[in-house]
């Protein structure tokens, strides 16, 4: 059974609703069609609601609906958080109770509430950093004497990340930083005796950061039709890539002067 939009408050309502979903599913790192299907899906899942025409960018929303004869126009602007497929999943869940009438327009809010506010916990966050660093060294030929110091320092780089991410700087800052430290812990460790191969628990530290998500979603919007979108996505993937290697290429720099 449909959901009933009684007067143009609800509906206003509903694109709220909407546009928050389709908000955080980008802001989490989801693709632009997926945000733009769920947004229609939940709008076109309640009574009176004739059209729905939805455009998404990694910036912002944008939401048109017909209600009985009225058309309504909201957007909303979406800020940069971080890939989290959890929140992805728990988004499109919802969207598919939503549609089954599971929940009232207020109990929807308060639900995509809880969803945005469900952080995962940070040491979980930091050790998978660890062993991911630790093991795409020795995929890309580390030895085994590389692969402790990496899971260190792909420890202490997933919390740094995160540290610089509260100061809300640029995205190419961040990256540019997180590389650096990266370099000059790697190379430290192996004047320690600590690892073997500094390039190679580089390498693997910094695919902690390197922009693989964005990328795939960037090319699959773009196959999917959304040009600009994929364009969008493509282009900022790059500056990633670019503050990665400079801010490696600093570090190596940096420490060549130092010892």
């Amino acid at each position: 059974m449909e959901l009933k939009i009684s007067d143009i408050d609800d509906a206003k309502k509903l694109m709220n609703l909407a546009l928050y979903a389709g908000s955080l599913l980008i802001s989490n790192g989801a693709e632009s069609y997926r945000a733009e299907d769920t947004v229609e899906r939940i709008c076109l899942s309640c009574q009176e609601i004739d059209s729905v025409d939805c455009y998404a960018l990694p910036t912002a929303i944008f939401l048109k609906l017909k209600y009985k004869d009225e058309f309504i126009n909201n957007f909303k602007k979406i800020k940069v958080s971080d890939i989290n497929l959890g929140k992805i999943d728990l988004i499109n869940n919802f969207s598919r109770n939503f549609s089954k009438n599971i929940y009232d327009l207020d109990k929807a809010y308060e639900e995509l509430k809880s969803i945005e506010n469900k952080g995962d916990r940070q040491y979980q966050k930091i050790i998978a950093g660890g062993i991911a660093a630790s093991f795409f060294t020795v995929l890309f030929g580390g030895g085994l004497k590389d692969f402790f110091p990496s899971f260190i320092i792909g420890m202490i780089i997933s919390y740094f990340v995160d540290y610089l991410y509260r100061f809300k700087m640029s995205f190419f800052i961040n990256n540019a930083i997180a590389s650096l430290v990266s370099a000059v812990l790697a190379i430290s460790a192996v004047k320690l005796g600590l690892g073997n191969d500094f390039d190679k628990i580089i390498i693997g530290v910094i695919m902690l950061i390197v922009p693989g998500v964005a990328i795939t979603n960037a090319l699959r919007d773009i196959m999917s039709g959304e040009f600009i979108t994929g364009a969008i996505t493509l282009i900022k993937a790059v500056f990633i890539a670019l503050a990665i290697a400079i801010g490696a290429g600093f570090g190596l720099k940096f420490m060549r002067m130092m010892l």
